[in-house]
């Protein structure tokens, strides 16, 4: 799903422009002014009011002590420390009116905050779904029937939660770890979903590094937050051993005796498995596994309605992304949710007068003594079907999954010199050594450089490698088995020892025969192909050759000469194979004697599909200043463009942003985009790898 954080002082700009949030705001301002839910007026402002009239740092016991019900605020300190303030003014307004009022209207108008920031929160994560995600969620029925209606304070650990992942999604993992403590110590079911942003984290490779900072945060936080109170019987009895806890218990299968299976704990585990199992897990595939989890504990027990607030974002995220599937569904989930909890659970008064309808004989005599079940029965299959949807769209969405399942093989072909090995490395430095490997075709030479078999034979002779084996170990690598390669280490002309090579998400393959074999090229998802101006090329063979290989001038000259039949037999004609045809030229041929350190380059690319070029073309003059010429366009739907001017890796990185929102969720180090028109052939890449991806999901998708 594209995702783009935007600042919240623009966002909500505009949000208070908006006629639906408008018209959703006074609707929730007159149910906050005119209705009194039950369940706060009995619970939870009794707790607050003793709260203010006896402080106290074990506010749980002191209750309890004074003949308080253990159901009145089954919450943790943050909860309590977040209601507080509005509370605290209406309980001054009470008392200087001589009112029984204002208390209930503070904390209401506290949970119409936590509404507020949910929104703000998915707005800015989720930003190209706007007018949707008002809709779904500010103008939600559940979220209006469950925390207005009944009273349900679950907005308030859903919206610390839903900002801790996205602190984390952002790589801020300080605050992260946290808000996500908080989160927490505000309601303990959060820690349903804590797993899951731990595994998120640890499978994404742009984030792992952070994984342990994290997790220091959250635990040193929560710690300081609760660990004081975990010693206090009252807090113990009113928050970790409520009742509402152990319903995870009820839905149990006899495996024979006293003993049972509980089969929460076990779909529980199940779905921590999968998610584990994944390879890769973007922020996407999060949401829906963090909606799949919450939907196996609200589901498969007889849960109070505002555990449901947990999935409110993520329904309305669902929506969004796919209207036409979740929104009937959705609703008609919605519609018999409400009517369950409008027949079987506490309501509201207007003011004095008690409108609740909580009287559970009334629909047993029209409708018969099954009926609660049988509406039960419905909401939670019709809740299961919308999981089911949720986790589907989830993988859907996920290019990681898919890189996962199969890895991004890429070749890079090209003569001696033209700069397959700087090309590949740029790529890897933004994919990461850990989601990357590479197989060089130097590698594969039948011989070490002191061998007489070289007087005989070039390297750009096929027979001269060993070809076959770089096919075996990439069919290795594709079936996610490690093996052992020995590596060619040029500065001496000899093989270095076998180094273990294990399969990773992305497998390039650079070498003068990358893409000469059909065994090669049909594993390969994008093929590159090299070339460069002869004069130039010569001139940094024997600059390299020099530096790197001990080689003198005329040896070099003397074996690109001797090559050069073998380059046109073998070698060029791979460019045929290629999906890109890179082209490095210089500006001015000149000055390739004079100047050779600071001499600038035109880039031509040929694409072979160029539906692209014109994106392309738009990101680079727009973000990066550089001059396109577009030389052809072709009936096959090839596009040929020159590339000239100087550009910086910032730009480049601006201008990936541009043609790939979700960017982040492609590469693991976004910003080791290079200067110049290495950043340029960079990005080119990226976008091939991404057409791949994206063909991978609709095949996927049937």
């Amino acid at each position: 799903m594209y995702q783009v954080s935007r600042p919240l002082g623009l966002i909500w700009a505009d949000l208070k422009k908006n006629k639906l949030f408008r018209l959703g705001l006074l609707v929730k301002l007159l149910v906050v002014v005119l209705l009194i839910p039950v369940n706060q007026q009995d619970w939870f402002l009794p707790f607050i009011a003793h709260f203010f009239e006896s402080p106290s740092l074990t506010p749980w016991g002191d209750f309890l002590e004074k003949g308080g019900t253990y159901l009145a605020f089954p919450y943790g300190p943050v909860m309590l420390i977040f209601y507080l303030p509005m509370s605290f003014f209406g309980w001054l307004l009470d008392h200087f009116f001589s009112v029984n009022y204002f208390l209930g209207l503070g904390f209401r108008f506290s949970l119409l905050t936590a509404d507020l920031f949910v929104l703000l929160f998915l707005l800015q994560q989720f930003n190209d779904s706007w007018k949707n995600l008002i809709s779904f969620y500010w103008l939600s029925p559940l979220v209006i029937f469950i925390t207005y209606w009944h009273g349900q304070l679950d907005l308030v650990p859903v919206a610390l939660f839903f900002l801790a992942i996205g602190f984390l999604k952002q790589k801020n993992q300080k605050f992260g770890g946290i808000v996500l403590a908080c989160s927490v110590a505000a309601k303990h079911s959060m820690l349903i979903g804590v797993p899951f942003v731990f595994i998120y984290l640890w499978l994404n490779r742009g984030l792992r590094s952070g994984f342990r900072r994290t997790a220091l945060f959250f635990t040193v936080s929560l710690s300081a937050l609760e660990g004081p109170l975990y010693f206090l019987n009252g807090f113990k009895e009113m928050v970790i051993y409520n009742r509402e806890a152990g319903k995870i218990f009820w839905f149990a299968v006899n495996a024979g005796g006293d003993l049972f299976i509980y089969v929460i704990p076990v779909a529980y585990l199940l779905l921590l498995y999968f998610a584990w199992r994944m390879r890769r897990m973007n922020f996407d595939l999060l949401i829906a596994t963090l909606g799949v989890a919450f939907s196996i504990i609200i589901l498969l027990t007889p849960a109070p309605p505002g555990w449901l607030l947990w999935l409110a974002p993520i329904y309305a995220l669902h929506q969004s992304r796919s209207p036409r599937e979740a929104v009937p569904l959705v609703s008609t989930f919605s519609l018999f949710f409400i009517l369950y909890h409008f027949f079987y659970s506490t309501g509201a008064q207007l003011l004095t007068s008690d409108f609740a309808i909580n009287n559970t004989s009334v629909p047993g005599v029209l409708f018969g003594d099954r009926f609660q079940s049988l509406l039960y029965t419905i909401t939670s299959g019709l809740g299961f079907i919308i999981g089911l949807q949720i986790l589907r769209e989830g993988i859907r969405g996920n290019d990681y999954y898919h890189m996962g399942r199969k890895p991004i093989v890429l070749g890079i072909a090209g003569d001696s010199g033209v700069g397959k090995t700087t090309f590949a490395v740029a790529l890897s430095d933004l994919f990461g050594n850990l989601s990357s490997v590479h197989l060089i075709g130097d590698d594969y030479h039948n011989w070490e450089r002191s061998s007489p078999m070289w007087k005989s034979m070039t390297h750009l002779n096929p027979r001269a490698n060993r070809i076959f084996d770089m096919v075996k170990d990439l069919r290795c690598l594709l079936n996610d088995e490690a093996m052992r390669v020995r590596t060619y280490d040029h500065r001496i002309g000899q093989f270095s020892p076998p180094k273990l090579k294990k399969s990773r998400n992305v497998i390039f393959i650079s070498g003068l025969h990358a893409l000469f074999m059909d065994e090669l090229t049909s594993e390969m998802d994008k093929r590159f192909y090299l070339e460069m101006d002869e004069a130039l090329r010569i001139k940094l063979k024997i600059k390299r050759d020099a530096e790197k290989r001990g080689r003198g001038k005329e040896f070099t000259l003397e074996e690109i000469s001797r090559r050069s039949e073998d380059a046109k037999r073998y070698i060029y004609p791979q460019a045929e194979r290629a999906d890109v045809i890179f082209s490095l030229i210089p500006a001015n041929p000149n000055l390739i004697e004079e100047d050779l350190e600071n001499i600038k380059m035109m880039l031509r690319v040929k694409l072979s599909k160029g539906y692209y070029y014109s994106d392309l073309t738009r990101a680079l003059i727009g973000v990066c200043g550089l001059n396109i010429n577009i030389n052809n366009i072709d009936e096959k739907g090839g596009a040929d463009l020159d590339i000239q001017g100087e550009v910086t890796g910032e730009d480049i990185l601006l201008a990936s942003r541009m043609m790939l929102p979700h960017l982040d969720e492609l590469v693991d180090t976004a910003g080791g985009f290079k200067c110049g028109m290495l950043g340029v052939m960079q990005l080119i890449a990226v976008v091939e790898i991404n057409e791949t991806l994206m063909r991978r999901r609709r095949l996927a998708n049937g």
